[in-house]
């Protein structure tokens, strides 16, 4: 059965997508085959992946709406060993408010399950929008952990709160089994005092796991994601690079923990 993660944040730009690609790369490093998710509107992830969503034909908006588009249809090799796509779109947005109003929260999960689905794969990564929209509620019903990327900032500990209350939410309506993974600190300077300041606030939240391994201010994230490549194969001695092999490592080891 394979290991599933969404990314979410109730904020943009706090490196969630970079953690997305980042994360393909890593897995995909270490042997593993990984389905990348593009749940997002804006399509980032597909970009970070080297694809133009405006050249695509079937995307994941057609999987939702389509019974008879199976996710063979639409899932699409990437140019990066071990890591496929099922890409957005902006034809996504108008799918999200058409579904969302009609409460099917659970298409995405239906969906990827149609003719085998995701078996096919060791890891799944889901990217989601910011916000707690249709998007985010419909990922949080298909994976089975959460992991929050989380900007030091001010408003950081604040947003936090809205993503565990969103995932309390979906563990009653949809999805029992969602766990929270943990959160991967982004954009750490640990050389200010506001930064510890902000690490040592999340390490005081009760029976939440923060991951050792934390993404630091990096021009060769910004510079990969432009040239749509994951940081492992744009820079692979890089810090982040490093950091998100080494994140890796820890959510194998923490999921190999927690089921002993």
């Amino acid at each position: 059965m394979a290991l599933s993660i969404a990314c979410v944040s109730s904020k943009g730009g706090v490196g969630k997508t970079t953690t997305c690609v980042s994360l393909a790369g890593a897995f995909a490093q270490s042997g593993k085959r990984v389905l990348a998710v593009d749940m997002d509107p804006q399509a980032n992830l597909t970009e970070g992946l080297g694809l133009d969503p405006d050249e695509l034909g079937l995307t994941v908006a057609a999987l939702l709406v389509g019974n008879s588009v199976n996710p063979g249809d639409v899932v699409i090799a990437t140019r990066w060993a071990g890591i496929s796509l099922l890409p957005a779109s902006a034809d996504l947005l108008v799918v999200a408010e058409a579904l969302g109003s009609t409460h099917h929260e659970l298409a995405l999960c239906d969906a990827l399950t149609r003719s085998g689905g995701a078996v096919d794969f060791d890891v799944v990564i889901f990217d989601t929008p910011p916000g707690m929209g249709f998007c985010m509620a419909s990922v949080m019903a298909a994976t089975d952990h959460v992991l929050v990327p989380m900007q030091m900032s001010g408003f950081a500990l604040k947003g936090l709160q809205t993503v565990l209350h969103c995932v309390r939410t979906v563990r009653q309506q949809f999805n029992p089994g969602l766990r929270v993974l943990g959160v991967l600190p982004t954009f750490v300077d640990k050389r200010t005092r506001f930064s510890q300041e902000v690490l040592e606030g999340l390490h005081e939240v009760p029976g939440l796991h923060i991951f050792d391994s934390y993404i630091g201010v990096n021009v060769e994230l910004q510079e990969s994601a432009l040239a749509g490549m994951p940081i492992t194969a744009f820079a692979p001695a890089s810090a982040p690079a490093v950091s998100y092999r080494h994140l890796v490592a820890e959510i194998e080891s923490w999921l190999e923990s927690s089921h002993a």
